[in-house]
């Protein structure tokens, strides 16, 4: 099982957009994939899949329900583990209690690909959750705040938990060309002064009429529109991560908890 997890400095950039879609498009190619909604005060993965939860973290958190139980298996065949929407206790957890919720999704059964759609921002449970992934994106578009954030959460993530191996994902770019060009000055500062070399994932390219069209219905792009920019990006992306090297070191749900309590 390959961990990916996805991230941004900044929110509103389109870090869900991209979770969303790349889990069904993996999906698409016959791989199991369950998306566990790591935002998870606001947590919105369950509105871009078309899906109604009845049940979320707060319900697991408070002993109503097991994990099992708020598990939802999506019309795109990807399974959600959905966050809450509106939860201040859960978007401020503790790391013991972030630890108490992950451990719980170690009883779920394994799959090819797990994909951790963390909040935006440097917070404890997003750098926890982040650093323990196999593949980690880092989502950001051409905008200095989005920039100098992203570059924060690098910063965060290579001084505190001696991450080496980090991607970006340039979004909401004109062409590739402005993408390489993101890529490019970013890759040039972590360099310079956090010793640290990027890897370039891909780029999604601007695509607003489908991105609200697909949010609108509730069904992910690249299923509504698989002929649009926006798929086509998502497509590009899910072929460069799963043709690169596997981690020697994944292998299951229940290690991954293993490595986020490590972590803590």
């Amino acid at each position: 099982m390959q961990v990916i997890g996805i991230s941004s400095g900044k929110g509103g950039v389109g870090k869900t957009t991209i979770a969303v879609n790349l889990a069904t498009e993996l999906a698409n190619q016959g791989l199991g994939v369950m998306l566990l909604d790591g935002d998870l005060g606001l947590s919105n993965a369950q509105l871009l899949l078309g899906s109604r939860v009845n049940y979320t973290y707060a319900h697991v958190l408070s002993g109503e329900k097991d994990i099992e139980e708020v598990v939802i298996t999506t019309s795109s065949g990807v399974k959600l583990v959905p966050g809450s929407s509106g939860s201040k206790t859960l978007a401020n957890l503790s790391r013991l209690q972030l630890l108490g919720l992950i451990h719980g999704i170690s009883t779920l059964p394994d799959c090819d690909v797990l994909i951790v759609d963390t909040a935006a921002g440097i917070t404890d449970n997003v750098t926890v959750l982040f650093s323990a992934c196999d593949l980690r994106l880092v989502v950001v578009q051409n905008e200095p705040a989005s920039i100098a954030d992203a570059y924060a959460m690098i910063k965060v993530l290579k001084k505190e938990y001696d991450i080496n191996e980090l991607s970006l994902v340039a979004c909401q770019v004109r062409s590739e060309q402005e993408a390489m060009t993101i890529y490019q000055r970013v890759n040039q500062v972590t360099m310079q002064f956090l010793d640290l070399d990027l890897s370039y994932a891909g780029s999604v390219r601007a695509d607003a009429s489908t991105c609200l069209d697909a949010a609108r219905k509730g069904i992910p792009a690249v299923n509504l529109h698989p002929s649009s920019i926006l798929a086509a990006d998502i497509k590009a992306i899910a072929t460069n991560i799963m043709s690169g090297p596997i981690d020697k070191n994944s292998g299951s749900i229940k290690f991954f908890v293993e490595r986020v309590a490590k972590t803590i």
